[in-house]
Formats: C-alpha cells, structure tokens, sequence
C-alpha cells in the first residue's frame, strides 16, 4: 500500500487550518480534504478571542478588528465593568483567519481538495486512509495519520466512537452583523458587553461585541438546553427585545446572520487511537463557560501537531505515542477547564437574584487575575482565592469538586 501523504486533515475549520499550516511548515506531507467549496466558509463565528490568542499564535494584527480594552458584564439588576489599562481582546476576522492559515499552508507544500466530504474511513496495514468525493472526483488518499478537523459533526470521531452526541447538551446560538450601530468606547478602545439573566437569555448570554465605529455582531447563545424558564420565548424574541432596548443597536440594522450549534460537554476525554487524532470542536473542545472554540482550536492543532512530530521520530503512530497530544491538552487546560465548568454550572443555573451577586462578587476582582484565569494562566492559588470570593453564591460541593481536580 503506498503512502500518498504523512498526514491527512479531514476539515480546514480553525483546528485543521491551524494544524495544516503548522504540519506545512515542518516539512510534513499534508493533504486537506475539505467539503465547502471555499476555505473561511462558513464565516459564522463571532470569534472573539483574548489578545493572548494573537500573541501566542503569532496572528498577525490585521486579522482582529478593534481592539477590546473593557468587558461589561450586565446582570438582572447589576452592571460591573473590567477595565484594564491594555488590550484584553479583539473579535477575529474569521473567514480571513481561516484563509490566512490555509494559504500559509499551501505555500509549505499543502494539498488541498476543496468541495469534497470524506465518506469513509479506512485501514490498511499500518497505514489509514479517507475516501471522499465532490466537485474534483472522488478517491482514496493514505497517510501515517488521519486527523478529524470536521467540526462539531465530528465526521470521523463519532464514527469511530470515541463520543456519541447528547442534544441535552447541544448550545445553539445566533447573531446579526450589523451596520449603523453605535458601540460605545472608553479612550483606548471598545468595550465587549455579555448580558445575562433569565429575561435576556435563560440558560445561556446575549452579547454585543464591537468590530469597528459603526458595526457590530450581537446575538445570543443558549449554552444549556436543560434550562427552564417559565413562558420561555424563541431566542429571536430574546434578543428583538435587547434590540428594541439598547441604544448601541437601535437603529442597526443586519446584513449577515449567522447560527451554529456546539457540544458544550469540557471536552472529550478520548480524541486518540491509533494512526489518528481528532482535535478542535471534533472532540467538543469548546470552552465551557462561553463556549469560545477559536482559542481552543488553535491549542488543540498546535498540541496534535506536537504529538505527530514525535510520531514521525519515533516512527511510532500507535495510540501510545500520538496520547502525547492529551497529556499536553491536560498540562496546559485541565484545571482551567475544570474550573470553566464550575463556572458555567454557577452561572447558567443560578437564579436571577444570584447571578446579580456573583456579578458584583466579579467586579470585586482584579481585572488582570481575571484576565489569567481565563486564559489558563493562573496558578491553583488564583483559582481557589476566586472561587472562595463567592460563599453566598457557590455550592460548597463545586469546592469540593475543584479540589478533588487538584488530587
């Protein structure tokens, strides 16, 4: 059986655009089989991102829009904003991100085929391989190692069963870009507004993230699905009502839409097997308290793309050698994930009275710790000092449940 590439990429979403160009540049053989016609489509991901984001993964500055300098957080009754002195983010042009990564990939020796969905999944001695099919023809690609980029369909990571999807845990969102609005900004920049409470959006946030003088995306997500409200109306409801409400976008008007749907579960504690590898929101790996999946993404292609190099060394792509990818995901995330999680479980399920708390109980924070916590920075110390900072709000089992993490 001949071996065709060292490397197939099954998607050229931000995991396998990110992971294409890093294989590329290492003088890996790589094949990208994507199904949309164009890389950066779909461009539904409102996609803002920490500034450590540009700076870790050598972005360069002209993929961001504005830069972020505030988030607000508005509660039922309570408002608190986190300012810092620099940029704490900027929303990503994502379907210029996505082409960026992928033409970086090319001119380091990618192949990509375009317009094709891979169908089947194949073994062969010690090699694996795709079949796909689409606007090019159809055929059978062999490689070292197959990697499921494909999003949240995981295409190959569910056939293969290492998860099985839960609709008790599918977070839905959309939003409008919007023209004509007016975000507010302090000196330096914009500020990135979160709205929660059971009358915005139950179980999940509404948000406004700037992108310029005059634009906008602004839409809401419901990242739990078990939440209840009474007399609950459509998430197009929720947020025609923070239209109708919020001087920002009163008289903004849309000319995208965009939806999407992800698994919001921590991730997937298996997203290796032998001579494969799923990474990004293939195996869910999404951020549990706002489902960001960018950043996460990024981490996750940069971590596989590690593994596979000491793989290609080793010429060993067992499922011993590529566990590497995880022992890093775990190095690097584990605790803030857990912590992500106890979060997400104290802010979408709280009543209104105590999300208000908890919201002050936030400005009560410095922003810079704040700002480290979420982007996996903190020490364990940080992290407890937090959680601590918060007896009227937080169930004395999630303290538990973080501490047992520590074990």
């Amino acid at each position: 059986m001949a071996l065709d590439f060292e490397v197939i990429i099954v998607g050229a979403g931000p995991a396998g655009a990110m992971m294409a160009k890093l294989l590329a540049e290492k003088n890996f053989s790589v094949c990208v089989v994507e199904k949309e016609f164009e890389v950066g489509y779909p461009n539904k991901s409102t996609a803002a991102t920490p500034i450590d984001t540009f700076e870790v993964f050598n972005l360069p500055d002209e993929l961001g829009y504005s830069d972020i300098y505030s988030m607000r957080l508005f509660g039922p009754s309570k408002m608190v904003n986190m300012r810092a002195d620099r940029i704490l983010g900027r929303v990503l042009k994502f379907r210029e991100t996505k082409q960026y990564l992928i033409k970086q990939a090319i001119k380091n020796g990618a192949v990509v085929i375009p317009g094709s969905e891979v169908f089947d999944f194949k073994r062969k001695e010690n090699l694996v391989g795709v079949s796909y099919k689409g606007y090019l023809g159809k055929g059978t690609v062999w490689a070292n190692v197959v990697v499921d980029a494909s999003g949240p369909k995981g295409v190959l990571s569910t056939k293969l069963g290492l998860w099985k999807k839960d609709e008790k845990k599918l977070g839905v969102a959309f939003e409008y870009f919007m023209e004509n609005a007016t975000p507010e900004k302090i000196k330096n920049g914009f500020f990135l507004d979160i709205y929660l409470g059971s009358k915005v959006a139950p179980g999940g946030y509404a948000w406004i993230f700037p992108t310029g003088n005059t634009q906008v995306k602004a839409g809401i997500c419901k990242l739990r699905p078990t939440t209840k409200v009474k007399n609950e109306k459509t998430q197009v409801e929720y947020f025609n009502d923070l239209w109708r409400k919020e001087k920002q976008i009163e008289n903004a008007q849309p000319f995208e839409i965009h939806d999407c749907a992800h698994y919001i579960t921590g991730g997937e504690k298996k997203g290796v097997l032998d001579n494969f590898i799923a990474i990004g929101d293939a195996v869910n790996k999404v951020n549990p308290l706002f489902g960001e999946g960018v950043r996460a993404s990024f981490y996750s292609a940069t971590f596989a793309a590690e593994a596979i190099e000491e793989a290609r060394r080793r010429k060993d792509y067992s499922q011993k050698t590529l566990l590497l990818y995880e022992e890093k995901w775990r190095k690097k995330w584990g605790l803030n994930w857990t912590f992500a999680k106890i979060m997400f479980e104290m802010i979408y399920s709280v009543d209104d009275k105590q999300l208000d708390e908890l919201i002050l109980a936030f400005g009560n924070f410095d922003t810079e710790v704040m700002y480290n916590l979420y982007v996996g920075k903190a020490k364990a110390g940080d992290y407890f000092k937090f959680l601590k900072s918060l007896p009227r709000v937080i169930n004395p089992r999630i303290i538990a449940t973080f501490f047992r993490s520590l074990v």
